[in-house]
């Protein structure tokens, strides 16, 4: 008769460890390190099409978000982010999961990068198997408010990854060689983790050699980060940004594997985010034609504050953000007042009541309103 085979799971020595440093950080009551941890193990069950990952992304996020910041030595058991030596603060912020408000707004140039950024990743194995890999670094430059840091908690919640966030304040150090040292920390920490690296106004670490008004410390920094870029591995995703390219030192621009360049809001994009936080449509169209080039955050801005006189003072909407607008002092032009004269008109104000919400007299209102028409009419 034969004997019954036992069953027999063979585990590698890399997959044994992770498994021990789980059960390891789970009793020693390090949440934070058992989160990350539990994290990647999702991630490579997913690769490996295991219906596993699927219940323990289920039960981490029914665990509730933690704060992803341990007050422990850079390298220390279970560590997360590496401290400055002298000020013991943390030289990043890690955010895992990821959670974005609502899905950005961009120009179809930048959608069309970003997308094409996200198919490298998402196929790597394919780019693997023909000798090839995944962009690696990402430059994002534009004016204020325009979305770069949004972009970065983007591509981290997109490929499922802990976002970390380069503390500056804490970085820069004003003893002589502390910097540079800083720096390397968190490069060499991105670098071992899967994770986004998002350095955030990268122009106060990356500029120009050339620069008369810097000591030499900030050109070693300028060094250390471009030999970083250089070498980034294909394990994580490097990500700089900055609102001022020009002053960059010249051999960053050919490091990075991707630039991706944000135009100042189009007419289009304001009015998508005012209407995506509650804006009427036409109200929203009108408002955007004028503040086109103006930072996109400002129109979330906007529409905060008009909420919270709306609930405060008991006005309608358009009503608020009027009021929220010359708070804001968003308003001055006369086809600004007459955006919002049109849109109380269409409401059913009278001119002598939008004359006081808008503060003004009831003939320039009657002016305002014409020249409304005439923009209509156009």
């Amino acid at each position: 008769m034969n004997q019954p085979q036992e069953n027999s799971v063979k585990i590698s020595p890399t997959v044994a460890a992770e498994w021990f440093s789980l059960v390891h950080e789970g009793c020693a009551g390090q949440s934070a390190a058992f989160r990350l941890r539990v994290s990647r193990i999702i991630s490579r069950l997913r690769r490996e099409k295991s219906p596993l990952a699927d219940v323990l992304a289920q039960a981490l996020a029914q665990a509730g978000p933690a704060a992803m910041t341990m007050g422990r030595d850079y390298g220390g058991a279970g560590s997360l982010n590496p401290l400055d030596a002298d000020t013991r603060l943390p030289l990043t912020v890690t955010e895992y999961p990821v959670v974005l408000p609502s899905n950005p707004i961009w120009s179809s140039q930048v959608e069309s990068q970003l997308n094409q950024l996200l198919r490298e990743w998402k196929s790597s194995d394919l780019l693997y198997s023909q000798q090839l890999h995944p962009s690696r670094t990402l430059l994002l430059s534009g004016p204020p408010g325009t979305g770069k840091s949004m972009t970065a908690k983007f591509l981290a919640h997109e490929l499922d990854v802990p976002l970390l966030t380069l503390n500056l304040a804490a970085a820069v150090n004003s003893y002589l060689g502390k910097t540079g040292v800083n720096l390397a920390r968190v490069l060499d920490h991105g670098r071992r983790e899967r994770c986004v690296l998002f350095l955030d106004e990268f122009d106060a670490l990356a500029k120009r050699r050339d620069d008369a008004q810097d000591v030499g410390e900030l050109k070693r920094v300028v060094n250390v980060l471009l030999q970083a870029v250089d070498d980034w591995p294909s394990t994580s995703l490097l990500i700089a940004a900055t609102n001022h390219v020009e002053l960059l030192d010249k051999a960053v621009f050919r490091r990075f594997d991707m630039w991706v360049q944000f135009p100042s809001s189009s007419s289009e994009q304001f009015s998508a985010v005012l209407e995506r936080n509650g804006c009427p449509p036409q109200l929203a169209h009108r408002l955007g034609k004028q503040c086109e080039g103006r930072p996109l955050s400002d129109a979330v801005k906007l529409m905060e504050r008009a909420r919270r006189r709306v609930a405060l003072d008991q006005v309608t909407l358009s009503e608020a953000i009027g009021q929220s607008l010359e708070q804001g002092k968003h308003v001055g032009s006369d086809f600004e007042r007459a955006t919002l004269a049109a849109q109380l008109r269409a409401e059913g104000l009278s001119q002598r009541e939008i004359a006081a919400k808008i503060g003004t007299s009831h003939s320039t209102v009657n002016r305002l309103l014409k020249l409304s028409e005439g923009d209509l009419d156009g």
